[in-house]
């Protein structure tokens, strides 16, 4: 049967399928409210799960990938890391302003299409400013500190590179379109749309590093890059298949029009702040790989390791993240504070439990995962002693994580975004770089340990203090 269309007041076309979309979106939202606590965050969390461990298992892969080739490539690679950091910022600021934007919209067709274009905007000029200015960045980063190396991998990662920023706006609309539909309560298509993306490109380098690609003329960073490339386009024709066709949304516009000028101006005034806190976390990742760099080649490609794997072991805090600040926002908005507290409360309990079986299973496994990245004595020793300490300040770790992501929910983004300037600027990198001047690599991991512990504790103490205030305000509310 085909969907009717019909003319709205304002003299739209709609249609039955629209409507039915728009109804369903206003159930998802319903159910965040008043369905079992438990119930709601395991349904929002759980799809998420698989989309982010497919993402960061994707990023991981190519990093084991990179590993084969040599130590110098993957001391290469894990200089470009901290601008990998940067780009996905980006897409994650970018990803939350539009869906922000459009799910307070009345109109969500006539701002799609705006907020794509924007987003293709913004990746053009993130790719091209990142590009012209490559090689000085990734000398501040520390690399210039082997001339040999460059000699040697320079060239390749140069090529390797070309690839990923030329698929830098494909990726922003891969995320622009997963927050959209986490908006919207479309867990399930939002998960797909990164587990697509990730196999494609798990598959693709897989394919090229194997005997049947063999006889192809590329190096193995450049395969890598046309891996990433390759799975970027196959995800972002996908995204837009889901926003056109599964949630109904046009993306048709007219960027001449008084509403088109006005929606780019707002999207452009919202980003300026989301994404400067987004890009707190990658400057603070560039300043920390200087100060690895100090320590020679091989701890730099230890550290690449221990970036990629720490989403890994952050991976249910990492998804709460994404899925809790839904359940914590519209629950506040409809004033249900309880509710919220008893989700955050289940939120940190299932979090604590989680990091400790992790970093219980990463010390018990350290050694074989140092092994399976790099056999060079010195890089998997420090391979190993980092995945055997670090892990257990997680826990700590995880709950300031999530304490962030609800502060954002309810619009407390000065307390999120002071906690996040604290904990990155005032306790991680000084602690690093103290640690890397008393103990070289083994300091480092240190500090960095010890700075995870401490906010952890100035947490516990906020929100005792915070607890002790509001007691005090209610006893003399009831008086």
């Amino acid at each position: 049967m085909t969907s009717r269309k019909y003319q709205t007041p304002d003299g739209a076309v709609s249609s039955n399928e629209t409507c039915q979309k728009q109804r369903a979106r206003a159930v998802r939202k319903r159910w965040i409210l008043t369905g079992s606590t438990s119930a709601v965050l395991g349904q929002l969390t759980t799809p998420m799960l698989f989309a982010i461990l497919a993402l960061f298992g994707a990023d991981l892969i190519e990093l084991y990938f990179a590993s084969r080739l040599g130590v110098d490539e993957l001391t290469a690679m894990s200089f470009t890391l901290p601008i990998q950091a940067t780009v996905f910022a980006f897409a994650i600021g970018l990803g939350i302003v539009v869906a922000t934007r459009l799910t307070q919209a009345r109109k969500v067709e006539e701002l799609a299409a705006v907020s794509l274009i924007f987003t293709a905007i913004v990746g053009v000029l993130l790719a091209v400013i990142i590009w012209f200015n490559l090689l000085p960045i990734l000398n501040l980063l520390g690399f210039d500190e082997t001339v040999s190396q460059q000699l040697k991998v320079w060239p390749t990662l140069k090529t390797y590179m070309q690839y990923r920023l030329s698929a830098v706006v494909l990726f922003f609309t891969i995320m622009v379109v997963f927050g959209l539909l986490r908006a919207f309560g479309n867990m399930r298509a939002a998960a797909w749309l990164l587990v697509t993306f990730s196999v494609a490109q798990v598959l693709m380098s897989a394919l090229l590093f194997s005997p049947v690609a063999h006889s192809v003329q590329l190096s193995g960073l450049e395969k890598l890059g046309i891996a990433h490339f390759f799975a970027a386009s196959i995800g972002c024709i996908y995204a837009l298949f889901l926003l056109v066709v599964k949630e109904n949304i046009s993306i048709k516009v007219n960027l001449l029009s008084q509403k088109s000028r006005a929606a780019l101006r707002c999207l452009i005034r919202l980003s300026v702040p989301v994404v400067a806190m987004q890009l707190l976390t990658p400057i603070a990742q560039s300043l920390l790989m200087g100060v690895v760099a100090t320590q020679g080649n091989d701890a730099v490609a230890a550290y690449g390791v221990v970036m990629r794997l720490e989403p890994i072991a952050l991976l249910l805090p990492m998804v709460l993240t994404t899925s809790l600040p839904i359940f914590v926002g519209q629950n506040w908005e409809a004033k249900k504070a309880l509710r919220v507290r008893r989700g955050v409360k289940l939120a940190v309990v299932v979090c604590v439990v989680w990091q400790l079986v992790i970093a219980t299973l990463l010390f018990l496994g350290a050694d074989m995962l140092s092994v399976g990245f790099c056999k060079q004595s010195d890089v998997k020793g420090a391979i190993n002693f980092a995945v055997s300490v670090l892990p257990i300040s997680y826990v700590a770790l995880a709950a300031v994580m999530l304490y962030v992501s609800c502060c954002n929910a309810i619009g407390r983004s000065g307390v999120a975004l002071n906690f996040s300037i604290v904990r990155l600027f005032v306790l991680s990198v000084p602690s690093a770089y103290i640690g890397a001047a008393l103990a070289g690599f083994h300091g480092i991991v240190w500090g960095l340990t010890l700075s995870n512990f401490i906010l952890g504790v100035c947490l516990v103490l906020y929100s005792a203090k915070k607890n002790e205030t509001l007691s005090v305000q209610k006893k003399v509310v009831l008086s």
